[in-house]
């Protein structure tokens, strides 16, 4: 699969996945959940004021991002960079009834922190359907072969 096509598998199957961990350099991973945007080229998350996660972004500081969702038939590893965004139009995009459930004021809790996630690299590990999958690995095994079941590589963004 060209860089391109992995690319587009990346941003159409992180829409199907609800959480990851999210760890800036340097810092033990956090399960976060993310408002993928694809137009924006980023991945947003919501925190407060005084979590590990809202500090590192206001320090601008490299990130790494963890995905492993089956049902999304994807795993990836993605590396970026942490960043404020403090526009009101963007809190008002990304918020969610689940994100209310964080937040005694909802989003206009003083400690609501709009986080940026601007990926810059991934390895990315997208497989087929799982019948698909079992099928090729029985096929590979008793045609002394090696598997294939869906699409493996790196990108840039």
């Amino acid at each position: 699969m060209s860089d391109h096509n992995l690319t587009d598998t990346f941003w159409d199957r992180i829409e199907n996945v609800n959480v990851g961990m999210l760890s800036a350099t340097g810092t033990d991973p956090r399960p976060m959940a993310h408002h993928a945007r694809r137009d924006d080229g980023a991945l947003w998350f919501l925190t407060a004021n005084h979590t590990d996660i809202g500090e590192d972004a206001a320090a601008g500081k490299d990130a790494r991002y963890q995905i492993a969702s089956g049902d999304a038939k994807i795993y990836a590893v993605v590396d970026g960079t942490l960043a404020i965004e403090t526009s009101r139009d963007k809190l008002d995009e990304i918020w969610s009834p689940m994100d209310a459930a964080w937040f005694e004021d909802g989003k206009d809790d003083p400690e609501v922190r709009l986080v940026r996630f601007t990926p810059k690299s991934a390895e990315v590990w997208a497989h087929d359907s799982t019948a698909k999958a079992f099928y090729d690995m029985a096929k590979s095994a008793v045609a002394d072969d090696t598997a294939n079941p869906g699409s493996h590589g790196k990108i840039n963004f």
